[in-house]
């Protein structure tokens, strides 16, 4: 079962300059009302090696051996002190195809040399600020002397603290708080793209259940230290040797972190699945570049078993439904054959006694 996490995201602050990144704050915009109900907002202080000062997250150019301190303005608008929680976390993809900074506990993508919390942490993993004051979080950055290609992609994550900490780092507490992600981009090459079409590669397909529902999750790997965006992914499943679609799916607008796993997934849909030879068929479509996948995989009747006891909506049809089906089907047409004949044997008499 995979691990409630103990922090939702209402203001989610997606990486790229599409979007702002607490831009507001009480001193010049007001406060609005999701920073009301989350009692605080940030803000990057963006450092002189920024290679764009026009957008909210960090773009750091960097060299190899390089030491820096990165701070992020925290604003207190409650009434009260409070203490959040600071963290860098690896950039990954979720199964709506956008790229979140809040699965901490994902193991990297194999294809990852270097993931960014090998090279930023957190000064203090917690800081307090006063009510209605300002305060800040520092992270700490030290580069490798190797030089790195591409990109590393992160979030700094700022989030309030929960009264019960203890049953929060076990993963048991599902009480909701309030957290802002800001982007954090670095790379030691002054040309290297934050957005690329490299390449794309299919690792696997996998029948299971998530989340209650019976899917086929196909694993589409980014190998490269390059963000993707864009993207139209489409996918079906068919029989194995057949062209009919039992199920599919599309996205639009997909984006695929660095070096991390796009779990791509196809909802079988409420009726039970069967073991059997199966087939995923899948395009992704990029701005100058496509990609097709095709494998073949198994589903076991052991497999189909597990998915169709496992799923939380199903469709159950009762046997007495199904004789009732077939008894009402027979008699249905016995009685339409005995109304056919009957209509016809009229049919020749009136035609006999006209002839007479």
């Amino acid at each position: 079962m995979k691990r409630l996490l103990p922090i939702v995201s209402v203001l989610l602050l997606i990486l790229f300059p599409s979007v702002g990144f607490a831009e507001e704050t009480k001193e010049s915009q007001g406060i609005t009302e999701n920073e009301k109900r989350a009692g605080f907002t940030v803000q990057a202080v963006l450092p002189e090696n920024q290679v764009n000062d026009r957008v909210s997250f960090y773009h750091l150019l960097m060299q190899p051996e390089q030491a820096q301190t990165v701070q992020v303005k925290i604003f207190n608008t409650s009434e009260k002190k409070q203490t959040y929680r600071v963290e860098v976390i690896n950039a990954a993809t979720n199964r709506n195809g956008l790229i979140t900074y809040d699965e901490r506990d994902k193991k990297p993508d194999a294809s990852m040399k270097l993931p960014i919390t090998k090279v930023a942490k957190p000064k203090n993993k917690e800081v307090s600020v006063d009510a209605y004051s300002e305060g800040k979080a520092e992270v700490i950055i030290q580069t490798p002397a190797e030089a790195f290609q591409g990109i590393l992609l992160g979030g700094i994550r700022i989030s309030l603290k929960s009264d019960d900490s203890e049953e929060e780092s076990q993963g048991m507490s599902v009480k909701n708080t309030y957290g802002y992600a800001i982007g954090l981009v670095l790379t030691e090459q002054d040309h290297a793209p934050v957005y690329g079409e490299t390449d794309l590669k299919l690792t696997k397909v996998q029948p299971e259940v998530d989340y209650g529902s019976k899917v086929l999750e196909a694993s589409i790997q980014n190998p490269y230290p390059e963000a993707m965006e864009d993207l139209v992914a489409e996918g079906k499943i068919v029989r194995k040797g057949q062209k009919k679609a039992l199920a599919k799916n599309k996205l639009e607008s997909v984006k695929i972190a660095p070096n991390s796993i796009f779990p791509f997934q196809i909802d079988w849909g409420m009726l039970e699945v069967s073991a059997g030879e199966y087939t995923f068929i899948g395009t992704v479509k990029g701005k100058t570049k496509s990609w097709s996948f095709k494998q073949d995989f198994t589903i076991t009747r052991q497999l189909a078993k597990k998915m169709n006891e496992q799923t939380a909506f199903r469709i159950f049809i009762p046997s007495w439904w199904t004789t009732s089906f077939y008894a009402v089907g027979t008699i249905t047409a016995i009685v339409t054959a005995w109304l056919i004949i009957r209509l016809v044997k009229r049919k020749k008499g009136r035609e006999i006694r006209e002839k007479e």
